[in-house]
């Protein structure tokens, strides 16, 4: 399945995408943002996520994020992942050249409204970090609410770091998306 917006594809990983997935996390900038991403972070690292993300829950779905005129040329990645206990986790990542472009927030966007309209979730959970306020701007326009911050251990800065833990329900989504309407 490949979701299209006003710029992006939001397709599949593929194999081919390690080598720019790899190069693109191995900058501090971008993995220091993400709980579960090493650093550094290699090609083997890179390969090994693409071929796990196969093994994912059916209902799971992680998705590259390419722009339309550059099909082959991942850019980040957008998903969100069901849990061992049933919830479904919302996260992404973007190159840091393409940062401030609501690059993300478009493709965030799009992935919601799959999760909801077409992929039968019901609540997606998130959390950003609280020295990244830009992550979550970008939630809470997508309408996820603050629940509380708790510390948590983030892997590439080998740390524990105060985290916004955030939620957002189908009905307050659809709610949402009628008021906008509107």
């Amino acid at each position: 399945m490949e979701l299209e917006t006003r710029r992006l594809i939001l397709r599949p990983l593929r194999n081919e995408d390690a080598r720019a997935m790899a190069q693109a996390l191995n900058n501090l900038n971008v993995s220091r943002n993400l709980a579960r991403v090493k650093f550094p972070y290699t090609l083997q690292d890179a390969e090994a996520f693409i071929a796990m993300q196969f093994a994912f829950d059916q209902r799971s779905v992680v998705r590259a994020i390419a722009f339309k005129c550059a099909p082959e040329e991942l850019i980040g990645m957008v998903s969100y992942e069901q849990t061992q206990e049933g919830k479904f986790v919302f996260g992404y990542w973007l190159r840091e050249c393409c940062w401030h472009m609501r690059i993300m927030s478009e493709a965030a966007s799009a992935l919601v409204h799959h999760a909801f309209a077409e992929g039968g979730v019901e609540a997606l959970e998130s959390a950003y970090h609280a020295d990244n306020p830009n992550s979550g701007r970008i939630l809470r326009r997508l309408g996820f609410i603050e629940t509380h911050s708790e510390m948590n251990f983030c892997l590439a800065r080998n740390k524990t770091v105060p985290t916004m833990k955030l939620s957002l329900a189908r009905e307050d989504w659809q709610s949402q998306q009628k008021s906008r309407a509107a």
